[in-house]
């Protein structure tokens, strides 16, 4: 008997499709591009040598950085190679913010070097719900979580199984510092991410998936 899926006349593209509209709501697998970085780097030649290369993709990094403490300032960096493709293909990125309180004025990033063409900014205290098509569409390499209201374990597992899938990297934000005593058995690496006021050095400490370690940034590298 002649098998229907033949490998010299299959179409891999027009296979998925056809699975997606028989299985809605399935996410079929897509081979990560060969050409792809397995990790994100910020370009901060001391910060990717701390982070062994940057921040990897198909799983979840979660970063402690509590709001004042301005951490996410250092995140910029990282999407600004994201999105301009720096050291790697430009890629898309969804910033989701849980914040009720102020909102993300994306002109100020821009003007740090992200690009507008590649960056997406939407707002859900529960994004796993709200979100769940954007999360599991493979369009989005790389989605940031900041400080969401409502994100369970079963989220967590969602949102990993989901990121290995698409070889994404999702970027979980928290506004405290993490520690091992409250861990999250989800995500590949933990870090805290703070600014010390008093010398403007921006702090970097591993709590899982690297190392016990700690690096001091001054913030003229980040500008």
């Amino acid at each position: 008997m002649n098998s229907p899926l033949k490998t010299d006349i299959i179409n891999i593209d027009e296979l998925k499709d056809k699975i997606s509209k028989r299985f809605p709501g399935l996410t079929v697998p897509t081979r990560f591009n060969d050409s792809q970085p397995l990790k994100l780097a910020s370009c901060i030649e001391e910060i990717d040598d701390f982070l062994e290369g940057g921040l990897p993709f198909d799983g979840i990094t979660e970063f402690g950085m509590p709001l004042g403490k301005e951490g996410r300032i250092l995140l910029l960096k990282f999407l600004v190679n994201a999105t301009r493709g720096i050291r790697m293909k430009p890629i898309w990125v969804l910033w989701v913010s849980s914040h009720s309180e102020f909102s993300v004025f994306p002109p100020a990033w821009f003007v740090k070097g992200i690009s507008p063409s590649r960056m997406v900014f939407t707002r859900s205290a529960a994004p796993a719900e709200d979100l769940k098509r954007a999360i599991i569409n493979p369009l989005f390499k790389l989605i940031i979580l900041d400080s969401p209201r409502h994100f369970s374990r079963d989220d967590c597992f969602f949102v990993n199984t989901q990121a290995r899938s698409n070889g994404q990297l999702i970027i979980l934000l928290r506004n405290f510092f993490l520690s091992n005593k409250r861990g999250n058995v989800w995500t590949r690496l933990r870090l805290n991410c703070w600014k010390r006021q008093a010398t403007g050095e921006f702090i970097l400490k591993t709590i899982r998936g690297l190392p016990g370690r700690q690096l001091s940034v001054h913030e003229e590298r980040l500008k």
